[in-house]
């Protein structure tokens, strides 16, 4: 008898002191959730978005003073540097251009008389001068090139049957191809880079490079001398097509229906000027830190959270770069401050990545997946934020392989959150994320690779634009992001039971 009881009262001390364990990590998870402020997160976001960054470009002066910055938080909530050499510094050569003035987009219509009346444009409703440009002048026909694509191995050349040397080339972005559902879609990925498309132009001759890309900002377009950029709105592209019977959007859907290139000589003649200084000189870097798992075994297992740290910086105006991608960076940022103070302790690492070169290419998380700090085969997943400040309601993606990692989120959210939440993965071979993300090179490389996004946006996004400030950002929402990614990485780190 006296033997049950003993039985029966160890069972009863532990399981009061599993209880205890669980009220004393509720009560320190929930303590420094309510630490993670909109408030505070805003002043981030203006530091960020202020003056002496000048826009954040990759290679400047202003990008390294940011990361210096970034790296002083992280030392000050006491987040370990986890580059190779000790720092919080992964560097990598950012060469960049300065964009010294707008230069000048004109129209030049010849008149029946002979006589060539001009139509100058506005920046930067109707163009946007090349990040990346040449400096100088150029007058000359326009060629339209559709995509701007030779893939000989497809079957598809836009330049096929047209001569454009000393022309000025018209292309869109992306590729004709358009399901990303398909594993087609994988051997289009290659053509849809903006720097692909410069590049294929200056190996067909061409002189000058009209993107229909919005008329924004846009500083991965490769750097040749011997070209002049410019980026162009609606305005401009209608009356490149006025009188000629079609436009854009029939030829692009043509072309997506066909897969057959619609390109043509236009007739229609510009002037492009650009005022630009090359540093080839330029250096870029991640700004990566740790904090360290505590477990002997699981500490050696990684989860990486990212967002790049750098925006299009200055052409003609600065481009603050708020929710592209300040947002993402002080999603982050709030979730590891509270994440290094709150005295719980996690079993596996927890890597914060704060990336560089992404508007110049991609730059930093080609190098992180090429030189990365643990082995991939340790990580447990890499998880992506980009503009991810804008909205009403949250959104969780994961590739194939990473789909059970989306009931964290899901538990974060129903627990303390109360947003509406989409959580979706992508079937197995189904293409993931966008062309131009950090994401998309981690997940090509063979990582378990995840996104954090907003929905339900109701405040006008500037993308690659003037106006893309503070006051464009719902930071109620990004208090809640941060929030959420607290929670549910605490709870991942510390499930030793944790599979795919």
């Amino acid at each position: 008898m006296k033997r049950i009881i003993l039985i029966f009262l160890a069972a009863a001390f532990l399981i009061s002191t599993d209880l205890f364990l669980q009220d004393d990590f509720e009560s320190r998870l929930l303590k420094h959730f309510h630490t993670i402020s909109s408030e505070e997160m805003m002043t981030w976001v203006e530091k960020l978005c202020s003056p002496e960054f000048e826009g954040r470009l990759t290679g400047t002066p202003g990008f390294l003073a940011s990361a210096e910055w970034v790296a002083g938080k992280l030392r000050e909530w006491g987040i370990k540097p986890a580059a190779e050499d000790g720092s919080y510094f992964q560097w990598f050569d950012s060469p960049y251009t300065v964009v010294n003035d707008i230069g000048s987009l004109t129209l030049r219509i010849r008149q029946s008389d002979g006589s060539i009346i001009s139509k100058d444009y506005v920046y930067p409703e109707d163009f946007y001068p090349g990040m990346n440009s040449g400096n100088g002048e150029i007058t000359a026909e326009v060629v339209y090139a559709g995509y701007g694509v030779t893939a000989p191995e497809l079957n598809y050349d836009d330049y096929r049957g047209i001569d454009v040397k000393g022309k000025i080339v018209l292309v869109n972005r992306d590729v004709p191809y358009t399901d990303p559902s398909n594993p087609e879609y994988k051997k289009w990925i290659a053509y849809c880079y903006h720097q692909y498309k410069l590049e294929n132009a200056v190996k067909h001759g061409a002189s000058g490079f009209l993107y229909i890309d919005g008329a924004s900002a846009n500083p991965n377009i490769s750097y040749d001398p011997s070209i002049i950029v410019c980026g162009i709105g609606q305005q401009p592209l209608a009356d490149i097509f006025a009188g000629l019977k079609t436009s854009n959007s029939e030829l692009t859907d043509r072309m997506k229906k066909t897969m057959k290139p619609a390109s043509f000589n236009t007739g229609k003649v510009v002037t492009i000027k650009a005022n630009t200084t090359r540093h080839p000189e330029g250096k870029g870097c991640n700004v990566i830190g740790m904090i360290e798992g505590t477990d002997p075994v699981l500490k050696k297992e990684v989860i990486i959270i990212g967002a790049h740290l750098d925006a299009v910086g200055k052409a003609g105006k600065i481009v603050n770069g708020a929710l592209d991608n300040a947002s993402g960076v002080v999603d982050i940022m709030g979730a590891a401050k509270a994440m290094a103070l709150s005295g719980i302790e996690l079993k596996r690492s927890v890597m914060f990545l704060l990336l560089g070169g992404e508007e110049n290419g991609l730059l930093g998380s080609k190098l992180y997946t090429q030189q990365p700090i643990f082995p991939k085969e340790q990580t447990i997943t890499y998880i992506n934020l980009d503009m991810v400040g804008n909205g009403t309601g949250l959104a969780v993606n994961a590739s194939g392989p990473a789909k059970n990692l989306l009931s964290y989120f899901e538990d974060a959210n129903t627990k303390y959150i109360h947003r509406p939440l989409r959580t979706t993965a992508q079937s197995s071979g189904e293409f993931y994320g966008r062309p131009r993300s950090d994401g998309i090179i981690f997940n090509l490389a063979g990582y378990r690779t995840m996104s954090i996004g907003t929905t339900g946006a109701y405040k006008k996004v500037f993308y690659h634009l003037p106006g893309d400030d503070p006051d464009a950002l719902t930071i109620e929402i990004m208090e809640d992001v941060a929030k959420m990614i607290y929670v549910a990485l605490t709870n991942m780190a510390n499930d030793a039971s944790l599979r795919f």
